[in-house]
């Protein structure tokens, strides 16, 4: 008999069988006389280990089932036994404990099966799904003059399905170089004086291309035209072609092309120009106007306001393609910053109306005197802050300790004031009869000057004042800076006796982007509709290619149909001084912004060139 039948078995005649793994002991008796044996049962070893398939070839992505069959010496199949899995090479393909391997990239990779110290392996090679078109957008696309356009490809497979571009090479050509040449990375450069090149990108012998418009320039002194501008669409400053520039160590009247969208743009100010300074730039908000219209031949020189230190205000002559001429240093000092601003009038380029702390005065830039007319000067003290309309009829501003937002009409001598507990900038709209009001309830409150009353209020999630925005005809562009939805850009305009606003950029960039600036020209000027003008913004702190605003400067249109990218001006941990804020000539032809350029430990005032059309 068997003390364990589930172990060995024992027959009549003595025959022990082994059934599993164990220990039994077999008893014989006869005549009431018995004996044993102890007997011990094991298994029969692996002697070795089939795996299959013994080879695979997959696509990334793709899978197969491997088995392993463990066998004795005489080559039968072994059940029962555990197995282990193992990849050579993980990051090509895994396998799991069953044996099913996963392609992950492309590689080879060995699949390894163990059972009681013998192996097998399987060898797994991985490719790349097949690249069966190639899409270039955008298609066509249209290069400005000395301008670049970045262009993007897409690969897909058989079944429509988008490819990563991981791992794959894609070779960008031209069918015309002299015409428009192309970067490794799709960037296409204007190299002529307009016509057309096909720009074609390649991959696994598969193709597609963009018909690229190089758009000719235009004539001196004609009218500005941000179209021609390349389309803002998250363009990040080409660093290392900065650094070769050297801008921050250059002197006054050095000019460069920005190395993304080829705009001109000159270095009005150094550390001995206009006079020995720390720091020279332009005011650090907006509102007035502090760089002139055209004038001279073609209307192509203007006149800009430097702010050196300690307060002291300079002018100097720019004429677009040429430089500065005739730096000099203001015979009438502004009373602080935002106390200087240039006529709208195209008839008088060359006057400006500063606010001294006693007076508004009207002086000429050319004369360099007072030269009062009509109703100026305006004798008032207290005054700290200047705006005008686009008829230089309405002036507007603030007392300087912001409980007062005064408006003058210097054609009638007529002046009004309204006092509140604490009020940030008043904002005059460019056609001259409403000023919005902002103050520390949040809320968005017009003074029609047109009927001398006040209303309607928009109080819906300002939580800040209305700073840092474009004063435009007959509406605003500003700046939301809630907590919740940070820096997207809103457009307030009256309509039905409500201010209506329209959230009309978002912003995903979160906290850390500052837009300022303003566009301030009638929207005539540049054509198109109220609801579609251009307003100018910038952008400072990190850099992030994914956002088109943040260091750069570029131009919107109010209902966010359109943006352009004028520049980048790669500013480094800037002082608040340091910060762009991007301000326009009336007759959009120059735009001034301030610049550290690096991280210079000073900031500079720069001019650029907008295209003309």
């Amino acid at each position: 008999t068997s003390s364990n039948p589930s172990v060995a078995t024992v027959s009549s005649s003595g025959q022990v069988t082994g059934v599993t793994q164990g220990s039994a002991t077999i008893t014989a008796t006869s005549e009431s006389k018995s004996n044993t044996a102890a007997l011990t049962v094991t298994s029969v070893p692996v002697a070795a280990v089939a795996v299959a398939p013994a080879t695979a070839n997959l696509t990334v992505g793709q899978t197969v089932q491997l088995t392993a069959t463990p066998k004795d010496s005489a080559g039968s199949a072994l059940t029962g036994r555990t197995v282990t899995w193992a990849s050579s090479n993980t990051a090509v393909a895994t396998v799991s404990p069953s044996g099913l391997v996963t392609s992950k990239a492309a590689g080879s990779a060995t699949i390894t099966a163990t059972s009681e110290g013998k192996a097998s392996s399987a060898a797994v090679t991985v490719t790349l799904v097949p690249v069966a078109s190639v899409v270039v957008s955008p298609a066509p696309a249209t290069v400005p003059a000395k301008g670049t356009v970045q262009l993007s490809v897409t690969l897909k497979d058989a079944n429509g399905n988008t490819l990563t571009l991981s791992g794959r090479t894609v070779a960008w050509t031209s069918s015309a170089p002299t015409i428009a040449t192309v970067s490794p990375s799709g960037l296409v450069t204007d190299m002529a004086d307009g016509g057309t090149a096909t720009i074609t990108a390649t991959s696994e012998g598969q193709s597609g291309a963009s018909v690229v418009t190089v758009q000719a320039p235009v004539a001196s002194g004609s009218v500005p035209d941000p179209t021609l501008l390349p389309v803002a669409s998250g363009q990040a400053p080409n660093l290392s072609a900065y650094l070769a520039l050297n801008v921050a160590n250059q002197p006054a009247g050095f000019s460069y092309n920005d190395p993304v969208t080829r705009v001109k743009v000159w270095k009005v100010t150094s550390s001995s120009t206009p006079s020995a300074n720390s720091g020279a730039g332009h005011d650090y908000s907006d509102g007035p106007n502090e760089v002139s219209l055209g004038w001279g031949t073609n209307n192509n020189t203007h006149t800009i306001l430097i702010r050196g230190d300690g307060m002291a205000y300079y002018l100097v002559d720019f004429t677009r393609g040429a430089g500065f001429s005739n730096y000099r240093r203001l015979t009438v000092q502004p009373a602080r910053d935002l106390c200087f601003t240039f006529s709208n009038l195209a008839s008088q380029p060359r006057i400006a109306y500063i606010l001294t702390g006693s007076q508004v005065v009207r002086f000429n830039t050319a004369t360099m005197q007072t030269e009062n007319t009509g109703n100026f000067p305006l004798n008032q003290a207290g005054f700290g802050w200047l705006q005008h309309d686009k008829t230089d009829g309405w002036f507007a501003g603030l007392t300087t300790d912001q409980t007062v937002v005064f408006a003058w009409n210097s054609q009638t001598n007529e002046l009004r004031t309204h006092g509140e507990s604490w009020l940030n900038e008043g904002r005059l709209e460019r056609d001259g009869r409403y000023i919005a009001l902002t103050n520390g309830n949040s809320t968005f409150r017009l003074w029609d000057l047109a009927t001398n009353t006040f209303g309607p209020t928009q109080s819906d999630r300002i939580n800040f004042w209305l700073g840092h925005n474009a004063n435009l005809r007959s509406q605003w562009v500003t700046t939301d800076v809630n907590a919740s939805a940070p820096f997207d850009l809103d457009r307030y305009d009256p309509s039905g006796g409500q201010i209506v606003k329209t959230r009309f950029l978002t912003n995903s960039a979160g906290a850390g982007v500052h837009h300022a600036g303003n566009w301030v020209q009638s929207d005539a000027e540049l054509g198109g509709n109220l609801n579609r003008q251009w307003s100018f913004m910038s952008g400072i702190d990190a850099m992030w290619p994914g956002v088109a605003w943040m260091q750069a400067i570029g131009v919107v249109r109010s209902d966010g149909s359109d943006a352009r990218l004028l520049l980048h001006h790669y500013d480094l941990n800037p002082i608040y001084f340091a910060d762009p804020f991007a301000q326009p000539s009336p007759d959009g032809k120059v735009v001034i912004f301030n610049s550290n350029m690096g991280g210079s430990g000073r900031y500079d005032l720069f001019v650029a060139e907008v295209p003309l059309r």
